[in-house]
């Protein structure tokens, strides 16, 4: 089956959309396609240095859509930050009433009690331990796990001691005044 791309105009022929709902439309699969491929195309890059090669106010606009995207972005950091507080929040209020529904049914003397549609069971959970005192386990109950340190690594690179394994590497980054 092939898949033929249909033009801004075809799609506002061929029904009764706004100019807005197209361009959304359009934006959302422009946006998609730079997610789904991980990278503008070869030909986008080419546009995109090309347009701010071009004219100061096409670098404002480029520098206005970053801006945008940085805006959106902390947005929804914003409101995640809202919504798992609020998750939060309601995870407590079960676990409040959990552990006051156990406490009581413990208080009674009572492992189950049923309801039309749900029950209330007490169970044994599965044995777990409690280490009471760390100095006094043996050995070989101890495991360590090696943590490499980047920071003195990369001090020991700067003084210009030999890391095997190691080097120091500088890279270039786009900052956007």
């Amino acid at each position: 089956m092939t898949e033929t791309k249909v033009s801004a105009i075809e799609v506002l022929q061929a029904g009764p959309f706004s100019l807005r709902e197209v361009a959304i439309k359009e934006f959302a699969e422009f946006f998609d396609s730079i997610l789904e491929q991980n990278a503008l195309s070869a030909e986008q890059q080419t546009a995109l240095g090309e347009s701010i090669k071009t004219s100061i106010e096409r670098r404002d606009q480029v520098g206005a859509f970053l801006a945008r995207i940085d805006a959106e972005a902390d947005a929804l950091k914003k409101e995640e930050a809202r919504l798992a507080t609020r998750r939060r929040s309601f995870e407590r209020i079960r676990e409040i009433f959990e552990d006051s529904l156990h406490a009581q049914l413990a208080n009674w003397g009572v492992t189950r009690v049923e309801g039309h549609k749900y029950s209330f069971i007490v169970k044994k959970n599965p044995p777990k331990v409690n280490i009471t005192d760390e100095n006094q386990i043996p050995s070989e109950f101890i495991t360590y796990t090696p943590t490499i340190s980047k920071a003195s690594i990369k001090d020991a690179l700067q003084e210009g001691k030999e890391v095997p394994g190691c080097e120091l590497v500088q890279g270039t980054r786009l900052e956007i005044k």
